[in-house]
């Protein structure tokens, strides 16, 4: 009896805890079979192209649950299919890694890759861009399974600002806390429709009181929840555990696959930017700290000014504004190794924290060697590069984003670390700095769109009060260039950076500036490489510069993605022009084939006939041109040549 009662209760207690599983089985079956929901994978097949993958626009919906528009990354295509020839390399991080405000050529990863493509001319280089803007290292992570399943040959990795602004950060308006493991469950459970719906309830509470507070706010504004955070606070340690703890689980995932991983320190405007918050000690009196300050702004000569400001510092070491005016103080005395120290001190007490403190970089480091990565020291380059070596507006745009020379070394830096490692096979043609940074595929449009993007940014918070007014971006009073002209359409959302681009390009072949022309089409091309017309542009370019052994192999490359009677035609006069008749030939006679009612066509094979002394098939195509048009002056002509040879042979 006793017996049969604990069966019944096992029963029972098996039946009571299977009754809610059994309601969100079905609840979780219904939602799918309903159609809600979302996978939001990485990557996603190209509409025009299905051999091709490309990072899925809506991909960032998995970490901004109350956005109705999510930041995109760049369009970087790979093929599906992955050939013993291809070298596959990932680059993941925020929006310095996805090269904002240019994107496009400005990024590093594409000025990298056709860096890359030179030193390796018998492979296939793709190097895949999926960072994105206000993302951190939880996305990083995140993206981690998708990349391997795409065979990478390497990952690098240019990551650190956004720990505590960007989506799921410690102090992040969508934050879910800073239990970093429940958030990277969170993320993997994300393809559950019970939680996108409970995700979805919440997203919609969140955007009506977001509305409700100020409808105009920015996605950085809006990113931001906690304004002060103090250095070592427990806001603080929370956001360097939350880095150190993803990065740590980032690198073992990839170690245990054997990619190579290179992670590039991070960087940002030390000299030239002030810090966005002060942020004075509670035990400070505020009221005397303003005097002070004041007082060592004003005094009587520089070195009296940098001795009271050290006194100011030693009233309050935690006022960021303090170290900074040092800095400018040291800075102007020529002191630059103690003012590249107090505006390093500077940036590290910013209590709005957009830019990585110092040890974000120390994490990296000791990451790095623990887990066998190849440290890149971003960092290091920069201040090579910078002036008295210290990073300012000479290589930054604002607080920390690159302008183009500084994305140039961003990828130089990757460049030498790639090569030096050999993970593309043996090392071919090193590709120096001069010639990679003369053939950046920078357009004047991708410059001036830059402009545009960034003067956004800055007349919004936190570069500006809330109620300041904003500054004009469009100068009415003056007439715009082309290049201006289709930059303000491209952003006002006109034309497509593809039609942008292509009416440049066009605008180039006009004025005779074949290079420029040529730097259009090979970024056409590198946006698209699955389609025919970039290659086909190139081509024409490179024809018109007199380089034909380079045209006839873009044009050759053209017609293995689509055959074109047009681009037939071109090789066939290529041909010509080298003297290779019977290649030709050949064109010639498939463009004719391809688009029997274009007289020039036949009538170019003609006059090859003629060339190469094939009377017969000459008088064949100029008899079916004359009964087409029996006037017409060119093909008479031909013809009278044509019996003139003849005439003379006999």
């Amino acid at each position: 009896m006793f017996r049969g009662d604990g069966i019944r209760k096992g029963v029972f207690y098996v039946l009571m805890w299977s009754i809610p599983v059994l309601f969100f089985a079905f609840l979780e079956g219904g939602l799918r079979i309903a159609g809600f929901g979302e996978d939001y994978p990485l990557f996603v097949p190209v509409e025009a192209a299905p051999d091709y993958l490309v990072m899925n626009r809506e991909t960032a919906h998995r970490y901004f649950n109350q956005e109705v528009r999510v930041p995109t990354g760049l369009h970087d295509v790979f093929r599906a299919e992955k050939d013993s020839l291809t070298l596959r390399i990932f680059v993941q991080g925020g929006s310095s890694a996805a090269g904002y405000p240019y994107y496009y050529g400005g990024s590093f990863s594409r000025m990298l890759e056709q860096r890359l493509q030179q030193s390796w001319p018998a492979r296939r280089v793709e190097v895949v861009n999926v960072a994105m803007a206000a993302v951190n290292s939880y996305t990083v992570l995140d993206q981690v399974d998708e990349i391997l399943e795409q065979s990478p040959d390497a990952v690098l990795i240019y990551a650190g600002h956004n720990e505590f602004y960007g989506a799921l950060g410690a102090g992040s308006s969508q934050s879910l806390g800073r239990q970093r493991h429940i958030i990277n469950l969170y993320l993997r459970l994300q393809s559950w429709r019970i939680l996108q719906l409970l995700r979805s309830g919440l997203s919609r509470i969140a955007q009506i009181a977001v509305q409700r507070q100020d409808g105009s706010s920015t996605l950085m504004e809006r990113m931001v929840q906690r304004q002060e955070i103090a250095l070592h606070s427990d806001l603080y340690q929370a956001g360097m555990k939350q880095f150190r703890g993803n990065l740590r689980s980032i690198l073992h995932k990839y170690r245990q696959h054997g990619i190579p991983v290179f992670i590039g320190t991070v960087a940002s405007n030390e000299r030239t930017h002030a810090p966005f918050q002060n942020g004075l000690m509670p035990s400070t009196d505020s009221d005397q700290w303003e005097r002070d300050y004041a007082a060592a702004l004003h005094s009587e000569s520089l070195p009296t000014s940098i001795a009271r400001m050290r006194e100011v510092i030693a009233l309050d070491s935690m006022a960021a504004q303090s170290w900074f005016a040092l800095g400018i103080l040291l800075d102007m005395r020529g002191n630059y190794d103690q003012a590249r120290h107090a505006y390093i001190m500077a940036k590290d007490l910013d209590q709005l924290r957009f830019r990585a403190t110092e040890e974000i970089n120390q994490i990296i480091r000791e990451e790095a060697a623990n887990w066998g990565a190849v440290l890149v020291d971003i960092q290091g380059y920069l201040r090579e590069r910078a002036r008295e070596s210290i990073i300012g507006s000479d290589l930054m745009l604002e607080h920390l984003h690159p302008n183009l020379e500084g994305y140039f070394i961003f990828a130089d830096a990757f460049y030498d670390a790639v090569y030096e490692s050999r993970i593309g096979g043996q090392r071919v043609h090193y590709i120096p700095r001069q010639v990679a940074r003369a053939e950046v595929l920078f357009t004047q449009v991708d410059s001036i769109f830059g402009e545009l993007r960034l003067q956004k940014l800055l007349n919004s918070w936190p570069f500006r009060p809330l109620d300041a007014p904003l500054s004009s971006v469009l100068d009415t009073s003056r007439t715009f260039s082309v290049a201006e002209e289709l930059a303000h359409k491209l952003d006002q959302a006109e034309l497509t950076w593809f039609a942008a681009t292509d009416q440049l390009r066009t605008h180039y072949i006009e004025q005779g500036a074949y290079h420029l022309a040529l730097k259009a089409s090979l970024a056409l091309l590198q946006e698209y490489p699955y389609l025919p017309l970039p290659y086909a542009y190139a081509a024409d370019a490179l024809a018109a510069q007199g380089r034909l052994g380079e045209a006839v192999e873009y044009y050759s490359a053209a017609n293995d993605l689509e055959e074109s009677a047009r681009v037939h035609f071109r090789l066939g006069i290529l041909h010509q022009y080298r003297q290779e008749l019977e290649l030709a030939e050949e064109h010639l006679e498939r463009a004719v084939f391809l688009a029997p009612e274009v007289v020039e066509f036949r009538l170019d094979l003609a006059r090859n006939y003629i060339s190469q002394g094939s009377w017969t098939d000459a008088d064949k195509s100029l008899q079916i041109l004359l009964n087409l048009d029996p006037t017409h002056e060119s093909v008479l002509a031909l013809q009278r040549l044509l019996v003139s040879r003849t005439t003379s042979l006999n």
